[in-house]
């Protein structure tokens, strides 16, 4: 079996979350906090708090942008401005439209599942919402439903859950195909499958870890590595990495 992961594998979702970001910290910058303190607190202090309370997913953006500001205040000693925490908040409500599919991805998606029993596994805390972006996307057209799996946070134990569900008892058996080391390649590794790593648009801070072996395989974009499955059988362990 193989498990496809949907963010920033299927569609295009880092690069909305990297513009929001970065019209936050512009915003702070004008008023008056550097980018540098303000881009450490965010990552550092209020990002892993909301995570805590809100999991994955678009609706801790507005909180944490929130947030951000007014920790710098506290920080600072400064009293905040409820129009500017206001501004901050609007940011991370309203910067998510309809998911961007990546070119190619729901023809290399139709593709595999045609040739090997295919799984969709995402990682979200609402999975009435992710499930309605996967049909705006159009996924669900090609992976019905009931082989959609959505955890509130990948790990081994979550793994091993998802292919139990589906009825696969050696992990050796499955293969993931996701952008995240840490959600998508750590836990297919740590439970004894395969993975292969599509090489993210741009690396999210909460991403950056270590593999914890280098026994995966890693390509551009889904397509290519669908093409390889295809080429060369999902069964196939290579440690390019």
């Amino acid at each position: 079996m193989v498990l496809v992961d949907f963010d920033d594998t299927l569609v295009e979702t880092a690069p909305s979350f990297q513009e929001a970001r970065e019209a936050l910290f512009r915003r702070l910058e004008v008023a008056g906090f550097p980018r540098e303190e303000a881009q450490r607190v965010h990552h550092q202090e209020v990002e892993p708090e909301l995570l805590a309370l809100f999991g994955m997913g678009p609706f801790r953006m507005e909180p944490s942008f929130r947030d951000t500001y007014l920790r710098l205040c506290r920080n600072q000693g400064c009293p905040p401005d409820h129009g500017v925490a206001e501004e901050c908040a609007t940011l991370g409500r309203d910067f998510m439209g309809n998911p961007r599919v990546m070119p190619g991805s729901l023809e290399a998606l139709a593709a595999l599942a045609a040739a090997a029993p295919t799984v969709l596994y995402s990682q979200a805390s609402h999975p009435r919402y992710q499930l309605a972006r996967m049909r705006e996307a159009g996924v669900t057209r090609i992976v019905p439903a009931d082989r959609i799996r959505i955890t509130p946070r990948k790990t081994p134990e979550a793994f091993l859950d998802a292919l139990s569900h589906f009825g696969v008892r050696n992990p050796a058996d499955s293969t993931m195909i996701g952008n995240s080391l840490r959600s998508d390649i750590n836990p297919a590794l740590t439970a004894g499958a395969r993975a292969v790593l599509v090489e993210p648009y741009e690396m999210w801070h909460y991403d950056n870890v270590p593999p914890v072996s280098h026994d995966f395989l890693r390509f551009p974009t889904f397509p290519d590595a669908v093409d390889h499955l295809l080429s060369n059988g999902s069964g196939s362990r290579a440690g390019s990495g």
